[in-house]
């Protein structure tokens, strides 16, 4: 049997966690199940999921540590990776040095369990993990997008996930930036999962007018379906599948202020924006039929009665995202 579990911090047991949803993914790639906050120290096969915001450039841990408790509990985590003796793994990134990590938190309040840890061990341990990126799989083709692109993987391919890119930044570097890290002869087909990202912020901040508007999104279109043929020609691609844009949610929302640009949450008012929205699904609609590439659009549920994204369908509490639970893949082993 095997693990994927968060070295530092659980993954959050909860059905409608984003950030878990990167390690039910890595989960679902490799055939093992999530270990939230299992002993796994007598396991013979464990995965190190990071965490999807991971700072690689922090000389620490992210957590926050105040009472006694909260010491003993991350020394509990780190007991586990220097008595681990079986074979482990780091997804994604190259293990960090989780031995150095927690040892630079250590302060004159930290608990005497924090305190007496064996930092070199863990430093032993880490250093012996192999990495597996996504690229180191067997799939017979990619899901390239955003952040949003987890909610549209396909269990047999690979996942190129790319926070905060917008499809018009995508265009202009070419999606072959990122395709070329993954095995060539593989790639039988990609699903593309762009534009909310350009919709939210971008295409009515840069219009000036409903006319303006609606020709920056047709021209987007157009760039976007130039450069699906062109990866097309390129792969030799047997299927291109291009997932729709979401519904746009009520402004009441509450988001993250990392979701904001510029700071605000949003460019543009719900209805110039919805307009966008389903203008951009409409167009790209028709030339998914004229390409004869597949269009994969989002459930009805998700509308609610006023045609708004249906906050039930998200992440909670609060996020632009999807919840795991309306994945296009199935997330639950329940």
């Amino acid at each position: 049997m095997s693990l994927v579990i968060s070295p530092i911090t659980n993954h959050a047991n909860r059905d409608h966690s984003h950030r878990t949803g990167w390690g039910r993914m890595w989960a679902a790639s490799l055939g093992s199940e999530l270990g939230f906050n299992k002993d796994w120290t007598k396991e013979g096969k464990v995965y190190l999921e990071h965490g999807m915001e991971f700072n690689a450039r922090s000389k620490g841990v992210n957590v926050f540590l105040k009472e006694p408790k909260s010491w003993d509990k991350l020394a509990e985590k780190a007991e586990m990776l220097s008595n681990f003796k079986g074979n482990l793994y780091s997804l994604d990134i190259d293990c960090p040095d989780y031995g150095e990590r927690l040892k630079s938190r250590v302060r004159p309040h930290s608990t005497d369990r924090y305190k007496n840890l064996d930092f070199n061990k863990i430093s032993e341990v880490c250093k012996k993990a192999k990495t597996i990126r996504q690229k180191d799989l067997d799939k017979k083709g990619l899901v390239l997008g955003d952040s949003h692109s987890l909610s549209a993987w396909r269990k047999d391919a690979y996942l190129c996930r790319i926070d905060g890119q917008t499809l018009n930044g995508a265009i202009n570097k070419g999606f072959d930036y990122w395709m070329q890290d993954f095995n060539k002869d593989n790639l039988g087909f990609i699903r593309t999962y762009f534009g909310n990202i350009d919709i939210r912020h971008h295409v009515c901040r840069i219009s000036e007018g409903e006319k303006d508007r609606i020709i920056t999104v047709s021209n987007l279109i157009a760039r976007y379906f130039d450069e699906l043929n062109k990866i097309k020609k390129k792969y030799c691609l047997d299927l291109i599948e291009v997932v729709a844009c979401l519904p746009i949610e009520n402004i009441s929302r509450k988001l993250p202020k990392t979701g904001y640009y510029k700071g605000k949450p949003y460019w543009g008012s719900w209805e110039e924006r919805n307009a966008a929205h389903i203008q951009f699904n409409e167009e790209c609609k028709n030339l998914c039929l004229k390409n004869n590439f597949s269009f994969i659009e989002w459930p009805k549920s998700f509308y609610n009665e006023k045609l708004e994204m249906g906050f039930e369908n998200m992440e909670k509490p609060r996020s632009v995202h999807v919840s795991p639970r309306k994945y296009m893949w199935e997330a639950f082993s329940d």
